[in-house]
């Protein structure tokens, strides 16, 4: 992977962050030049605490991801580096764009970002494209009209970003429930984000995520493959942000628990499709998947899935474990604690 990235016919003082390398091609297609930098973090996934610092939290996530996608961890540990000392380079631009979608994926993202730079006292040169859809699937035209909205970034952006960035990567979600009940419209996307990240803490009667609750209701109405499993809940999202890693790892938390809600994987994701282009990754998206009896009575409510099963997951900072029932009631948009 490479991380910097110079476009063609643009000044060496504009610095353009992005999302992945899909953005980056077409951003090129478009002709909008420049040095890119591609932030590639699933901040949604894993651990994210309050680290105290941009390296420190790399070294965590650079970990996790090594971890969990199966890939060589040396070389994942110098991506973040490369990265951060791209940014922490950022005085020799003079114009920073953020090139960001509407996404939870790309939100938390911005965050991130927007909450280095105030750190940084950055403000001046500082601009921000935000769009409603997705970067990687827009026509060049479409990328050309972005690029002419580039607008400033606030004061009042960036102390929303920082707020919320602390609110994500704090031990306990109670400051991510209070900010998505306020008034977040300096930053027009992170409400509906926030709200879905939410909704990644178990309910309170059945001890479900929304994807895994999604998950079991398609798999209720229909046998299907885990490959299309993944469109299939992909698309229950108005903005959808999971990776099919990302997706693939929650099924196997429901299929290789110690009373599993699933069943037809022939391994756990970690073991048989660490890369995309391993022969085993076309045979994990095909197998068919169905309910087992457990997962029947976890998703009408007669039985916890985190109560029979000892699973836990990471919402940012905080640790989602049995030992730590902080359920979220979506109904209801509040906190629950359980004891």
């Amino acid at each position: 992977m490479t991380i910097r990235t110079k476009l063609k016919s643009r000044p060496d003082d504009v610095l353009i962050i992005t999302n992945g390398d899909s953005a980056v091609a077409r951003l090129a297609a478009a002709g909008v030049s420049g040095t890119v930098l591609a932030w590639r973090d699933v901040l949604h996934d894993g651990p994210v605490p309050d680290a105290g610092g941009l390296e420190r939290l790399s070294a965590i996530r650079a970990a996790f991801i090594a971890t969990d996608f199966g890939l060589e961890a040396g070389e994942v540990a110098a991506e973040f580096r490369a990265r951060d000392l791209a940014m922490r380079g950022h005085e020799g631009f003079e114009r920073i764009e953020i090139w960001l979608e509407h996404d939870l994926y790309d939100q938390l993202q911005l965050l991130q970002i927007l909450d280095f730079f105030r750190s940084q006292h950055r403000a001046v040169g500082l601009f921000l494209v935000q769009s409603n859809d997705y970067l990687g699937h827009q026509e060049p035209s479409a990328v050309r009209r972005l690029a002419r909205k580039a607008a400033p970034v606030t004061d009042a952006q960036l102390a929303l970003a920082s707020a919320a960035w602390a609110a994500f990567t704090a031990q306990t979600p109670h400051g991510l429930a209070a900010l998505a009940r306020s008034d977040t419209s300096a930053l027009p996307h992170l409400g509906g984000a926030l709200r879905r990240l939410l909704a990644e803490l178990p309910d309170p009667l059945r001890g479900l995520t929304l994807t895994e609750e999604r998950a079991l209701m398609h798999l209720e109405r229909a046998e299907t493959t885990s490959g299309e499993l993944f469109r299939r809940v992909c698309d229950d999202d108005e903005a959808r942000f999971l990776g099919d890693a990302s997706f693939f790892r929650r099924l196997d938390g429901l299929a290789f628990s110690e009373r599993p809600l699933i069943e037809g994987l022939p391994a756990t994701s970690r073991s048989f499709c660490a890369r995309p282009a391993d022969r085993g990754y076309a045979e994990f998206a095909r197998a068919r998947l169905r309910l087992t009896r457990t997962g029947h009575d976890v998703l009408s409510g007669r039985l916890d899935h985190r109560v029979v099963n000892t699973v836990d997951h990471w919402v940012g900072g905080a640790h989602v474990s049995p030992a730590a029932f902080i359920r979220y009631d979506r109904t209801q948009s509040r906190l629950v604690a359980q004891a």
